[in-house]
C-alpha cells in the first residue's frame, strides 16, 4: 500500500485540490478514487478559470448556452454544476462505504458575497438544490458575515465546507456554529445524521505572510537578550496554529454536550487543512501534510504535493498531537516580538477573500469573451482604439472593480453617484430603467392595445412630447418606418405654429390616435399640442373625442387625472423609477413603436440580451457598457469632451436620442460630455484635440471611406470606439448599453446623471414671458446690434461687439472661439429637410473654419436635450439662437397666447438663461422669408 491509501488508516482522508472535466472524462478521476485512496474534492474559481482556459473540454457547452440565450452567470452555473454533479457520481461508493464521512466534492458560493449573510445564505441554497447530491458540500467563507449564514444552512440540511479560516478563535467559531445547528434540529425532532461539515483551515498562507514579518525582525548582530529571535520562528505559525485548532476540535467534540448530538447520529465536523501547497521553495513540499496527520481530519491537497508524499512523504501515527506546547509556545514568542497573530489573520482573512474574487472575476471574463464570441451575429461587438488614454483608462476599470460598480448599479446603490442622503434617495426612484425584462410581460398588453386601434381603422398616430417622450420614437420611425397595416406615425415636439398645421394637414381627425406622452404630466408643450388638437375635435362636433387619445405618464399625474375624466382610450402608466431620458423601453418607447409595426418582443430581446452581456459579474473591462462609459469618462477628465457620432444610414437617428441622454446627464455642475450628431466626419485637420470618435454601424453598412478617415484620426492620436450591430433590431440593446454607459461615465466624472438641475432656468424664464406678454400683448426685446437686409442679430452688450454690418459682427464672434470649444445652432422654427441642409451647411463651413465642435438643436426639443448642458456644462459654447416671423396664429386653447407666442416666449427665456450664465451667445432673427433668411446667414459666413 502507498502512503496515500494508508492515510485512511491513520484517521485522515486525504482530497483533491482540483477539478477538471478531462479529469472525469478520462478516467483519471476514478482512477484516484479507486486505485489511490482519493476521498474528497474540492474546487473553486481559480482551479475552473484554469480548467476553461487551457483546454477544449467546455466549448461545446459554451457555446451551445450561448446561442440559447444564456448569461454568463448561467454559463458559469452549468459548467460548474455538471461538473461537480459527475464527481459527486464517482464518489458516491466512497460516499457510501464511508456511511457519509466522505466522498464529498465541494463548490463555491461567489466570493462576491463574503460579506453579506442573506446574499451568501440565497447562494448555497440554490446551489445546494441545484447540484442535488447528497456528497455535495457547499463552500461558504468563515468571514463574520459568513458565519450565520454557514449556522443557517447546516440548520437548513445543506452540507457546508467552511473556508478560509486563518485563527483559532475563527475555527472555534464555526465549530460551534455546526453545533448550534445540530442542536436546533435536534430540538426540532429533525434529523442530524446525514449533516456533514469541514472547517477548512489555511495554512501555507499564514507562513508566507508571518515570516514577511519575521524578516523586517531579523538583525544578525543584534542580541535579543531573553527575546526570541525572529528567524528561530520562520516556517512555524501555521503549523502551530493548526494544531492548536486541533486541540480546540478535541474539546469542542467531546463532553455531554457533544455527546447528546452524537448519540443521535451527528458526525463531528472534521478540521480540513488546505493550502497545502509549499510556496516557499526552502521548505520541504510536504511541509503541510506530515506533521499535521490525526484522527478525524482532512487534508485537501494540490496534485504536486499528492506526488510528493506519495513518492518520499513520511507516515506516523498522530503527528497532529505532538509538540502541542511548542506550538503555543510559537504563538508567544511571535507576541514577544511585537506580531500580533490576530491582526495577521485578519489580514489573511480580507486577502483571501481577494484571492478569491480575482480569479473569479478572470472567470467570467473569459466566459464572457467565449459567450460573446458565439452571439456576435445577434449581439454586435466593440472595439476600442484609446489613443493616449489606455492607461487611465484602464486604471479606472481596475478602480471601478475593486469598488464593485457593477453589481452595486444592478443593486440600484445610488451613493455611486453622490453620497449626499437626499440626493441618493431621489437617485434611488430613477434606476428602473435596469429591469428591461419587466416590460416583456406587458408586450401583450401593448400588443392587444394595437390591434384594436387597428381594428378600429385607425390611419395615424401623433405624438405629442417633447424630450425622453419624443425622442425614441422619432428614432424608431426614421430607422424602421411604418409597416405595411399599421398607423403611419407623426411625432410634433416643436412648439412653431407651422409644425402643429402640418401634422393637423396631413391626418384625418376621424381616424387619427393622439398619444399625450409626458412623465410628470404638466409639460407645456404636450398639454399645449393636446388642448389644441382636442379642442378640434370638439370644434368639429366629433363625438367621444377622447376615444381618439391614450396617455402615457407617471402614476396621480395631473395628465393622467385629464385622461380620466375626459375618458381617453387608454391611459399607460409608467413605472415612476424611469427618468424622462431613461424611459425608450418602457411604454413611452414601446408603444408607439408598436404602433407603426416594430416587433417590440425583439426589441426587449435585443436589450435582454445586453443586460445579460452587462449583468453584475461581468469585469469591468469586458462589460461593453460599463467600458464605454469609463473610456468617456476618462477622456472626458482629459480635455477629450466631445463625442461625435459616426451614424451608418439606417440607424442615422439614434444620434438623436443619445444626444439627449448624453448631454442631459452629463452637463452640469460645470463639467459635461457633448455629443456631436450629424456632423459630417472630417480628416483629422479639421478637428481640435477634444474630440472621441463612436462609429455604429450595421454590419452590412460598413463603409470602407469612413474607416478609412477613422485609421487615420487613430493615427493621429484620436480615440476612437467602434459598435458593430448585426441589425436594426439591436437597437434595443443600444438603448440600454447607451443608458449604462452614460450612467457609467457621470459615476467617472462624478455627477448625477439622472437631474437636470438647469432645465427649469429656461421654464421659469418663459413663464415670466408668457406672463408679461399677457400684461403688455408684447415682448420687451432689445433693439439689433446689427442688420442686413431681413436679418437682425441680438446680443447683449457685454460681449463688446460691434460691426459695420452683419457679416462683420458674426466674424468678429465668432471669432471668440478657442479651441476647445463648440458651436451651436438653436433654431425656433418648423423643420424642413431644406432648411436641414442650410444649417448643415453652416455648421460644416464653421467646424472647418475654426477647428470646433459643432452642433444643431431645434427649439424646444433642445431645451430638454443640449439645454441643460449648455447651462449647467463648461463655459465652452458659443451659441446661435435662430428666430423667425410668421404670421400663423394658431390660438392654445384656454392659455392666453398662440403656439407663436409660445414658441418666441420659450427662445427668449432661453436666450435670458445663457446670458445670465455668462455664455456667449447671440440672436439671429429673420424676417419675411424664412427660407432666403438662412441662405444669407450661409452667405454671410462663407
Amino acid at each position: 500500500m502507498s502512503n496515500l491509501t494508508k492515510l485512511i488508516d491513520y484517521g485522515q482522508s486525504y482530497w483533491l485540490d482540483n477539478l477538471t472535466r478531462s479529469m472525469i472524462k478520462s478516467g483519471e478521476l476514478k482512477k484516484r478514487i479507486t486505485k489511490e485512496g482519493l476521498r474528497g474534492q474540492t474546487s473553486n474559481p481559480a482551479i475552473f478559470h484554469k480548467a476553461i482556459s487551457e483546454g477544449a473540454d467546455y466549448s461545446k457547452q459554451i457555446e451551445k448556452l450561448a446561442k440559447e440565450g444564456k448569461s454568463v452567470l448561467e454559463i458559469y452555473d452549468a459548467i460548474t454544476i455538471k461538473d461537480v454533479q459527475d464527481a459527486c457520481d464517482l464518489f458516491n461508493s466512497v460516499y457510501e462505504s464511508s456511511n457519509g464521512v466522505d466522498g464529498y466534492v465541494s463548490l463555491e458560493v461567489s466570493p462576491y458575497l463574503a460579506h453579506n449573510t442573506e446574499t451568501t445564505l440565497s447562494e448555497a441554497r440554490r446551489l445546494f438544490t441545484a447540484v442535488n447530491r447528497p456528497n455535495c458540500h457547499i463552500k461558504i467563507p468563515g468571514t463574520p458575515a459568513g458565519l450565520a449564514a454557514i449556522e443557517q444552512a447546516l440548520y437548513e440540511g445543506i452540507n457546508v465546507n467552511i473556508t478560509l479560516l486563518f485563527s483559532i478563535k475563527a475555527y472555534e467559531d464555526v465549530a460551534q456554529a455546526y453545533i448550534n445547528a445540530l442542536e436546533r434540529r435536534l430540538s426540532e425532532g429533525k434529523s442530524v445524521d446525514k449533516i456533514a461539515s469541514v472547517a477548512s483551515f489555511f495554512l501555507s498562507r499564514i507562513d508566507v505572510l508571518t515570516d514577511q514579518l519575521l524578516g523586517h525582525l531579523i538583525n544578525p548582530i543584534k542580541d535579543f537578550g531573553d527575546l526570541p529571535r525572529p528567524e528561530h520562528l520562520l516556517g512555524k505559525t501555521a503549523i502551530a496554529s493548526a494544531k492548536l485548532a486541533y486541540q480546540s476540535y478535541l474539546k469542542i467534540f467531546s463532553g455531554e454536550r457533544w455527546e447528546k448530538l452524537a448519540a443521535a447520529g451527528a458526525k463531528v465536523q472534521r478540521p480540513l487543512w488546505a493550502s497545502t501547497s509549499t510556496k516557499d521553495p526552502l521548505y520541504i513540499d510536504t511541509k503541510y501534510v506530515e506533521p499535521l496527520i490525526g484522527y478525524n481530519t482532512v487534508n485537501t491537497l494540490p496534485e504536486v504535493t499528492i506526488a510528493a508524499f506519495a513518492h518520499h512523504g513520511k507516515l506516523e501515527e498522530n503527528t497532529i498531537l505532538k509538540n502541542v506546547d511548542e506550538a503555543s509556545q510559537v504563538h508567544v514568542n511571535l507576541k514577544k516580538l511585537g506580531i500580533d497573530i490576530d491582526l495577521v489573520t485578519t489580514q489573511l482573512t480580507n486577502d483571501g477573500v481577494q484571492k478569491f474574487i480575482e480569479p473569479f472575476d478572470k472567470l467570467m471574463k473569459k466566459l464572457a469573451q467565449e459567450r460573446l464570441k458565439y452571439i456576435e451575429d445577434k449581439a454586435g461587438t466593440q472595439k476600442f482604439f484609446y489613443g493616449k488614454s489606455e492607461s487611465s483608462v484602464k486604471a479606472a476599470l481596475s478602480s471601478l472593480n475593486d469598488k464593485q460598480f457593477t453589481r452595486r448599479l444592478f443593486a440600484k446603490d445610488s451613493y455611486l453617484w453622490k453620497d449626499d442622503p437626499k440626493v441618493s434617495a431621489a437617485i434611488k426612484n430613477r434606476l428602473g430603467w435596469l429591469e428591461v425584462e419587466d416590460f416583456m410581460n406587458r408586450v401583450d398588453e401593448i400588443n392587444e392595445f394595437v390591434n384594436n386601434v387597428r381594428s378600429d381603422k385607425y390611419t395615424s398616430v401623433v405624438l405629442l412630447g417633447m424630450g425622453g417622450s419624443s425622442l425614441c420614437p422619432e428614432v424608431a420611425l426614421q430607422t424602421f418606418g411604418v409597416k405595411r397595416g399599421f398607423l403611419k406615425l407623426f411625432v410634433l415636439d416643436n412648439t412653431s405654429p407651422e409644425s402643429v398645421k402640418h401634422v393637423e394637414s396631413q391626418i384625418d381627425l376621424n381616424k387619427a390616435l393622439f398619444i399625450v406622452a409626458s412623465k410628470s404630466g404638466s409639460t407645456i408643450e404636450s398639454n399645449s399640442f393636446y388642448k389644441y388638437f382636442y379642442n378640434l375635435y370638439e370644434e368639429k362636433k366629433i363625438e367621444n373625442a377622447g376615444k381618439h387619445f391614450i396617455a402615457i405618464t407617471d402614476s396621480k399625474t395631473s395628465l393622467e387625472q385629464e385622461a380620466r375624466s375626459k375618458n381617453f382610450r387608454y391611459v399607460f402608466t409608467n413605472p415612476e423609477d424611469y427618468g424622462g431620458r431613461y424611459s425608450a423601453l418602457s411604454f413611452f418607447g414601446l408603444v408607439p413603436m408598436a404602433l407603426i409595426g416594430i416587433n417590440i418582443k425583439e426589441i426587449l430581446n435585443s436589450a435582454f440580451r445586453m443586460k445579460q452581456t452587462c449583468s453584475p459579474f461581468i469585469p469591468s473591462d469586458v462589460n461593453p457598457a460599463v467600458s464605454l462609459g469609463v473610456f468617456l469618462g476618462i477622456n472626458q477628465k482629459l480635455g477629450k469632451d466631445k463625442v461625435t457620432f459616426v451614424l451608418s444610414n439606417s440607424i442615422k437617428s439614434f444620434g438623436l436620442w443619445v444626444e439627449q441622454l448624453i448631454a442631459e446627464s452629463t452637463g452640469k455642475e460645470g463639467v459635461g460630455i457633448l455629443p456631436v450628431e450629424g456632423e459630417t466626419l472630417g480628416s483629422k485637420e479639421q478637428y481640435g484635440n477634444d474630440r472621441v470618435f463612436v462609429y455604429m454601424f450595421i454590419k452590412k453598412e460598413k463603409d470602407p471611406t469612413i474607416e478609412k478617415k477613422l485609421t487615420a484620426l487613430e493615427l493621429a492620436g484620436y480615440p476612437v470606439v467602434r459598435i458593430m450591430l448585426p441589425d436594426v433590431y439591436a437597437l434595443g440593446g443600444e438603448f440600454l448599453r447607451w443608458e449604462i454607459a452614460t450612467a457609467t461615465s457621470c459615476a467617472v466624472v462624478g455627477v448625477n446623471p439622472f437631474d437636470e438641475p438647469n432645465v427649469s432656468e429656461s421654464k421659469k424664464n418663459t413663464n415670466d414671458l408668457l406672463a408679461e406678454w399677457k400684461q403688455n400683448g408684447s415682448f420687451a426685446e432689445s433693439s439689433p446690434l446689427v442688420k442686413s437686409d431681413s436679418i437682425s442679430v441680438h446680443a447683449d452688450l457685454s460681449l463688446n461687439l460691434t460691426g459695420k454690418s452683419a457679416k462683420d459682427f458674426l466674424n468678429k464672434f465668432f471669432k471668440l472661439t478657442n479651441s476647445s470649444d463648440y458651436i451651436s445652432f438653436l433654431a425656433y422654427f418648423h423643420h424642413t429637410p431644406e432648411r436641414e441642409k442650410q444649417l448643415q451647411l453652416v455648421r460644416n463651413q464653421l467646424s472647418k473654419k475654426y477647428k470646433t465642435a459643432t452642433t444643431i438643436g431645434y427649439g424646444p426639443r433642445y431645451l430638454h436635450s443640449t439645454g441643460q448642458l449648455h447651462k449647467g456644462g463648461p463655459n465652452k459654447g458659443l451659441y446661435i439662437l435662430l428666430t423667425a416671423d410668421t404670421d400663423l396664429q394658431i390660438p392654445i386653447p384656454g392659455s392666453g397666447y398662440d403656439f407663436a407666442t409660445l414658441q418666441h416666449a420659450q427662445a427668449l427665456g432661453d436666450f435670458r438663461s445663457l446670458l445670465n450664465k455668462d455664455r456667449r451667445v447671440i440672436r439671429i432673427h429673420i424676417a419675411g422669408d424664412l427660407d432666403k433668411g438662412l441662405k444669407s446667414i450661409a452667405a454671410l459666413l462663407r
